[in-house]
């Protein structure tokens, strides 16, 4: 059996056995706020596809840099991957956040908090990214398009990631959960056993669909060669 096939097996494996524990952990075992009461569990399942919502297109830019100087469509599959996954993780955010804001804040959503402005703006760019490439028949014109389209995205992952740190008054968004001391061990436990879990699940994700985009790109070779 190959490495790589030994590897994809393990995450495979991982993911069964980590993800329910997390789901599980963060429903049951840790002290809630009393001041948001059971709506501050989803503070485990929001920020941990958060992180991998805004990397996700970072992540993509580089292999989008790459493709720019190799001109190697392997790297735009793997950058068109790396933004689909990013994209999914970011819908999750926009679903989970106001959830837990109403809870906190006592609203929806907060039209002065930059992280909530920033993080918009990305999907909006992330949707446009998309869309750009499915105007686009020829592959290496749309790669070409898309290398520079990600890029401008992950810009917008770093402004966002940035909104809370930068900016004097960013609005009601908290700040860094790195920066917080004051977490207990049992939030401390499951938070990051729900950032490693949602870790897994992007990586099994990103092989299924890298998997599925590469049946696509081969589609699209065999249609074009025979007209």
């Amino acid at each position: 059996m190959k490495l790589n096939s030994i590897f994809i097996y393990l995450i495979y494996f991982l993911l069964l056995i980590i993800f329910p524990l997390a789901v599980l952990v963060s429903l049951n075992y840790p002290n809630v706020i009393l001041e948001q009461g059971t709506a501050h569990r989803i503070f485990y399942f929001h920020v941990s596809v958060a992180w991998v919502s805004l990397y996700s297109p970072i992540f993509s830019s580089f292999f989008s840099l790459v493709y720019l100087i190799k001109k190697d469509l392997k790297f735009d599959l793997y950058a068109f991957s790396l933004n689909q996954i990013g994209f999914l993780f970011a819908i999750a955010v926009l679903y989970s956040g106001p959830i837990w804001a109403n809870s906190a804040w006592g609203t929806y959503w907060d039209f002065t908090d930059a992280r909530l402005q920033s993080f918009l703006i990305l999907v909006i760019s992330l949707i446009a990214y998309f869309l750009f490439r499915n105007f686009i028949s020829d592959p290496f014109k749309r790669a070409k398009l898309s290398s520079f389209l990600s890029i401008l995205c992950s810009l917008n992952a770093i402004l966002t990631w940035g909104a809370i740190r930068w900016i004097e008054n960013p609005g009601n968004h908290p700040g860094s959960v790195l920066g917080k001391s004051g977490m207990d061990k049992d939030m401390k436990l499951t938070f990051w056993l729900n950032v490693l879990a949602y870790h897994i699940l992007f990586l099994n994700l990103l092989i299924i669909m890298i998997r599925k985009n590469k049946l696509e790109y081969k589609l699209e070779e065999i249609r074009a060669n025979n007209l």
